[in-house]
């Protein structure tokens, strides 16, 4: 598994469920979340996120298997925020 620190545009869905992606200038298709996603909370009591709320210091973490025009991957996507980075790809 490779790591990465890529800020990625994220398309939703209805349950707030991601469904497509855009990293590294491609974009890529959403086949399966593998599994439940996760959560961490950021602790509020450091100064970089000191007055933060509950929402902005929640970090999700996604495994999905996602479709480019050449191959397969499976990613993790994380959301911090409103912000999204493709922090691995396994392929």
């Amino acid at each position: 598994m490779r790591r990465y620190d890529e800020p990625a545009t994220v398309h939703t869905d209805d349950n707030e469920q991601p469904t497509r992606f855009t990293a590294w200038g491609r974009d890529y298709a959403i086949a399966e979340i593998l599994g439940p996603h996760w959560e961490e909370v950021l602790p509020w009591w450091t100064g970089e996120h000191a007055g933060q709320s509950l929402e902005e210091r929640t970090v999700r973490h996604y495994r999905v298997r996602a479709n480019g025009r050449q191959k397969s991957a499976v990613v993790e996507l994380v959301q911090t925020g409103e912000e999204w980075r493709v922090v691995a790809v396994e392929d």
